[in-house]
Formats: structure tokens, sequence, C-alpha cells
């Protein structure tokens, strides 16, 4: 009897090593399959992502949906990196720093990069490259050449890439910012300013909509390529949302979601589907 009690006592402490050696293994692989997913985001499984409130065709609410091309972008990347992507809201002058004070994971709002801001914040690869316009009321003495704009009142939102371009190359310009490109061309229609200096795709949209608006000054910026915007000590967040981008242009969804919104903007060929 006492032969046969060691040899059962033997056999259970060989079940409970073997136990504890898968539970062990177990919790070995769900920490590896943790940590491959840890991108250091605010909230572990979320991608906190600020974009804009009113910007057709980038961000904007139709039928109570938020939607646009920085929101599909921004949405499958997420879905890539197995995030699910929370939006906050903002006026565009505020997201570059709450990025770098740490607020948000990410901005998704045509953000360009550029020297000045990488000094703040970190990039992303790139994902579109764009023209940023000029529009004026019908009949306005402006004309193709920048020089037209000498002595002119004009609007812009505040903080973008077309508020330093301005200073930089039209001289003699007076500089009228706005929170948002709704109101710069309210006050161009209200005649307190000559015109309104935005991004192409928005610039397009208003003179589609209303006849009174013209648009005679298109600058293409492939110097200034649009990138999404993080904290700088976010080596992994960087590494897995590069990863997605690259997929998400290689299987072409890229382009299904660039022309459900730029029709028919060119291509270049960086953004061309390259899998089989």
């Amino acid at each position: 009897m006492r032969r046969t009690h060691s040899k059962a006592a033997a056999v259970a402490v060989i079940a409970a090593l073997a136990v504890g050696l898968t539970a062990c293994s177990a919790t070995s692989s769900a920490s590896t399959s943790s940590s491959s997913k840890d991108y250091g985001t605010l909230t572990a499984g979320t991608l906190k992502i600020g974009t804009l409130s009113d910007a057709k065709p980038y961000a904007y609410t139709e039928n109570g949906k938020l939607t646009g091309f920085e929101v599909d972008m921004a949405t499958a990347i997420a879905k890539h990196m197995d995030l699910r992507p929370v939006f906050v809201q903002q006026e565009f002058s505020t997201l570059l720093p709450a990025v770098a004070a740490g607020s948000l994971d990410v901005a998704a709002a045509s953000t360009s990069v550029t020297a000045e801001r990488k000094k703040s914040v970190d990039f992303s690869d790139t994902y579109f490259i764009g023209y940023i316009s000029i529009i004026t009321p019908s009949g306005s003495t402006i004309t193709k050449k920048a020089s037209s704009l000498k002595g002119k009142r004009l609007g812009l939102m505040q903080g973008t890439l077309e508020d330093q371009y301005a200073q930089d190359h039209f001289p003699g310009v007076q500089i009228v910012r706005y929170p948002d490109n709704n109101a710069a061309k309210a006050a161009m229609q209200a005649g307190s300013i000559d015109a309104v200096f935005l991004d192409y795709p928005i610039a397009q949209d208003f003179v589609d909509q209303d006849s009174s608006i013209q648009m005679p000054i298109n600058i293409e910026l492939p110097e200034y390529p649009v990138a999404m915007s993080m904290h700088k000590d976010k080596p992994a967040l960087k590494k897995g949302i590069n990863k997605a981008i690259k997929e998400i242009i290689a299987s072409g969804e890229w382009l299904e979601i660039e022309k459900q919104y730029y029709p028919d903007a060119p291509v270049p060929d960086q953004f061309q589907p390259t899998d089989k």
C-alpha cells in the first residue's frame, strides 16, 4: 500500500508539472502576442485620432456620420493594426500641439510634412501629395499670376501649410487667419477679404457648389507630402502605421479610398497597387 501511494504521488507531481509548463507556455505565447500589438497608444487596443470637423473631403459629417479621405485612411490604418479608431474633432491649429503633448495618438488632417513641424512631432510615411489653391469671387482682379495678389487681403486657415507658404511666397499680401475654411470663405463672400488660400480639393468643392466663386491659382506641392503625425517617442507606433500604409497601398485599398473622394485626380506611381 505504501509503495502504491508513493507511485500515485509521483504521477500527481508529474501531472502538475505538465500543467504548469503548459500554463507557462500559454502565458508566454499570450504575452508574445500581446507585445506584438503593443504600439504604446494612450489606451490599449485603440488609436486616438485627431482630425478636422468640417473640411470636406478630408473629414466632415454626412448623414450623421464622420467621413472623408482622412477618416477612411485612418480607419483603414487602425484596422490593419488591429486597433479600434476613436476620432476627436478639433481645429487644425490645435492638432499638432495635442499630438506633441501626448493627448492624441496621431493626427490625420491632410497634414503636410515640413521641417518646422518635424521639430515638434514625428510623421508616418507619405500617403498623399496634393495642390494648394486660391479662390476668389468671380470678376476679381486676381489672376493666375501670384503677383496679382499684392496688396490684397488673403484669408486662410491658421497654422496650415498655406499660412507658411503665403508668408514665404506672397510679399505685399495681408494675411487674415481663420479657424477653418468655411469661415474664410464666408468672410470673402461678405467682402471682408479678397481671396482664400486653401487645399485644392476643398477649393474645388467650393467652386463646384457656387458659380460665384472662381479658382485662378493652383500650386503643386510634391515637396510637402501629406502624412500622419505622431509623438516623437513612439517608434513602435510609427513602425505599425508605416506597415499598415504599405499594405493599404499595395493591396489597392488606398486607390479605392482616394477615388471615392478625388475621382478625377491623377495617381502618382508611388500610390499604385503592387499586389497581384
